[in-house]
């Protein structure tokens, strides 16, 4: 009798349930309501919403929780055609996309909070769900999608969706593995990165994605301080992935370039996780073994116009760039350096070893340096010419100062990785090749009529020497400037920088500080830094010639740190960080077609990419403990 008595009350007790879920739901359904738009906005971020595919019509975010959310980088294009969805507001920060005339289950469900929102679909095989798409205009902000990519233009959660000089998201799902869709353009006219979250399916039932504003970089005492407003903001920036080659490129819908690896290389080693288990040396391991299955880049025979489906343009030249191979090695190297993946560095060792070795194979007098198969003779260059490094309107040629200290560092890092595995012989044999390399390198650069490293010999034997900020600069981060030598060659650049008038390192810093003449520049067309006059002073400060940019300042600012040239160090800092805090080297000109990723000296847009991610490595030299 007992126990039917309590069969009795459970079953009143469920009724009750029951009638108040009813209630509830009614109350729910019955406080909707039908809207057109729906807006959301925190300090962190802010949202507009609209009753049309693809729904999502603006999408701000400040990452330092200022509300500066006034910026709307969204590419909006209502489609044409009827409209099947509506709107139900549920409350303040809920809102509910159904099908026109229904009363079922939502499409998608957004709630809202101040550093994070959700988006949630449940599977309904009545509906024929359309994605939820944050589509970018490029031309407005150069967003990336940051995670490990199973297959091209499909990105693997969790995952970071970076948006420059804005802020940042961790994008998780409730569902392993989950993916969403990934794509980039800059094809004239329709310039645009996309990020689009698939509905639930008869598979994955219910799926729900988890936007999260988080702040990602290394710490230090007064980090904290607005000018360091920058650096946190855009620590990320130098990480950039191409979708449709899946791979760290110059941004998402550019060129990846195998000859700069190792920039986000050396970042990986000192970045905190990006998203639960994902790390920046898994998106390097990612770029790495696609290089190791023999994908190509921009600077190797064999990268063409359209390159796998990319928006590519070709590497129109018969011979690789002598910087790619010792740059693929180093970032072979650091992953493993970082990761301590002993069993993938066995595994891939042989291609690394491979990659070195044809590298050396350039020593053709056997003096140590490697050089490169044209001459970089004065007066030798056609327009069709590509010289031997990541300057491609330099004439850069024969033996390269800067693909030289590259490659010393590449046998310096495989001698290390192989005595990590026990590769005696190997260990032995690249420290002995980097030595002797070192031991050639400041005697055939160093010009003694300037008191700095030449950018290159050619083969006539001559120095060609423009007081190459960038290649001193490496060539000292790299050890191949003798200790005493490093304070004279870096006072001697600062105070030419000083005699020629540059002053504002809120531009950048420019790649040389006098004129390259027409003999030894690649490229004729003024636009792109080619001078009509023989001495090349009618193109100076345009483009690689003198021009102004954030590229490679990383390695001047600590070769000023090496040669104690504090003060120095100071005003070039300040005034680089107030460049990318202002977000001066990210988008278009005020006007006309040029991007504001180089620059005269007095400010005039002269670039191209509109977003060139090399140069934001700078931001790891403001860690002090990045020695």
């Amino acid at each position: 009798m007992r126990y039917h008595l309590k069969s009795k009350q459970i079953i009143a007790r469920m009724a009750v349930i029951i009638v108040i879920f009813a209630v509830v739901l009614l109350t729910v359904q019955s406080c909707t309501q039908k809207v057109k738009t729906f807006g959301y906005a925190s300090s962190y971020y802010k949202i507009k919403l609209t009753d049309t595919v693809p729904f999502v019509r603006y999408f701000s975010v400040d990452g330092l929780g200022k509300a500066q959310l006034e910026y709307n980088p969204v590419k909006w294009e209502k489609p044409s055609g009827v409209n099947k969805y509506e709107l139900r507001k549920v409350s303040d920060t809920e809102v509910r996309i159904f099908k026109k005339g229904t009363s079922g289950a939502a499409e998608w469900t957004f709630k809202f909070g101040e550093k994070q929102f959700t988006v949630s679909s449940v599977f309904n095989p009545e509906n024929n769900t359309s994605e939820i798409d944050f589509r970018f205009d490029q031309r407005k902000n150069h967003t990336t999608l940051l995670g490990l990519m199973p297959d091209r233009k499909k990105t693997e959660l969790p995952a970071v969706l970076h948006l420059p000089d804005m802020g940042t998201f961790q994008v998780t799902a409730n569902q392993s593995k989950a993916c969403v869709h990934f794509d980039a353009s800059r094809k004239k006219g329709n310039k645009f990165v996309s990020v689009k979250l698939p509905a639930a399916t008869s598979q994955q039932s219910e799926v729900t994605y988890t936007f999260t504003v988080a702040s990602i970089y290394p710490d230090f005492p007064g980090v904290e301080q607005e000018k360091y407003d920058g650096y946190r903001l855009n620590y990320l920036n130098l990480f950039q992935v191409n979708p449709r080659l899946a791979v760290i490129a110059n941004n998402s819908a550019s060129d990846p370039c195998a000859l700069t690896l190792f920039m986000p290389s050396i970042l990986a080693l000192h970045t905190p996780p990006l998203a639960g288990s994902l790390t920046a040396l898994d998106l390097l391991r990612m770029s790495v073994e696609r290089y190791i299955d023999g994908m190509k880049a921009y600077g190797m025979v064999g990268y063409t116009t359209g390159y796998e489906g990319s928006d590519a343009i070709a590497w129109n030249s018969p011979y690789n760039s002598l910087d790619t191979y010792p740059s693929l090695v180093i970032a072979a190297c650091n992953y493993i350096r970082g990761s301590k993946d002993l069993e993938w560095a066995r595994q891939n060792f042989p291609k690394i070893k491979e990659w070195m070795e044809v590298e050396m194979k350039h020593d053709n007098d056997k003096n140590g340096l490697v050089e490169y198969e044209l001459s970089g003779n004065s007066g030798s260059w056609s327009a069709k010419d590509r010289p031997a490094n990541w300057w491609d309107t330099v004439g850069y040629g024969h033996e390269d100062a800067f693909s030289n200290a590259l490659t010393y560092e590449a046998l310096n890092l495989i001698s290390a990785t192989a005595e990590s595995l026990d590769l005696k012989e190997d260990a032995t044999h690249y420290k002995q090749l980097a030595e002797k390399l070192k031991n050639q390198y400041f005697k055939t650069f160093f010009n003694p009529e300037t008191g700095v490293l030449a950018g290159w010999r050619s083969k006539d034997g001559n120095l060609h020497d423009y007081y190459f900020v960038a290649t001193n600069s490496v060539a000292i981060y790299f050890g191949l400037v003798p200790d005493d030598q490093v304070k004279s060659i870096m006072t001697t650049m600062w105070n030419k920088m000083q005699e020629v008038g540059f002053t504002n390192f809120k531009l950048g810093i420019p790649g040389n500080l006098i004129p390259i003449p027409k003999a030894d520049y690649t490229n004729p067309n003024p636009r792109w830094g080619g001078g009509i006059k023989e001495d090349g002073s009618d193109a100076f400060q345009q483009y690689e010639n003198g021009g102004a940019s954030l590229n490679w300042t990383y390695f001047t600012l600590k070769a000023l740190r090496k040669a104690g040239l504090t003060e120095q160090l100071r005003i070039a800092t300040d005034g680089l960080l107030a460049g990318i805090t202002a977000g001066d080297f990210q988008g278009p000109a005020p006007t006309g077609d040029m991007t504001k990723d180089w620059k005269t000296w007095n400010g005039e847009c002269w670039g191209y990419e509109g977003y060139l991610c090399d140069g934001y490595l700078m931001l790891l030299a403001l860690n002090p403990e990045d020695q």
